[in-house]
């Protein structure tokens, strides 16, 4: 059993990830959109339904079956892994960041520019580097 909780795990993070990845990038066009426009109004649909029906449901899942999976292994006090869970928080307040990012263009008061947006979406990449790093190469 463990090992099909393993591949949904997986499966969980690559959803989460593919989300984290693409809002930001949709945060960055969305900046060009005339407020009230078409586009703008095309733009919030999109966010908010990347966001409530991929990333969030893809997080939790991620987040259950990982606790399920460190409780089972007794991974809590392995080096590696937490420093893998510090990232995944990190992850995480990104993710809580982003809620916020999605709630504040669809309220049109968004202040941030296309190169917060730009450098932001590296963050993200750069976490899951290092946590797809500590998972697998399991430094000591």
């Amino acid at each position: 059993m463990y090992e099909w909780i393993k591949a949904f795990h997986v499966i969980a993070i690559i959803s989460w990830m593919a989300g984290m990845l693409y809002l930001p990038r949709l945060f960055v066009y969305h900046c060009d959109a005339e407020i009230g426009s078409k586009q703008s109004e095309t733009f919030k649909v999109m966010e908010r339904r990347l966001f409530k029906a991929i990333i969030n449901p893809a997080m939790m899942i991620a987040w259950g079956l990982g606790l399920y999976m460190m409780w089972e292994r007794q991974w809590y006090a392995v080096g590696w892994f937490q420093g893998k869970l510090g990232l995944v928080i990190l992850m995480s307040a990104v993710h809580g960041y982003f809620a916020r990012r999605v709630r504040d263009f669809a309220a049109d008061r968004n202040v941030m520019s296309q190169k917060f947006y730009r450098i932001i979406n590296e963050v993200v990449t750069a976490l899951m580097v290092g946590i797809v790093i500590l998972v697998i190469v399991k430094p000591s």
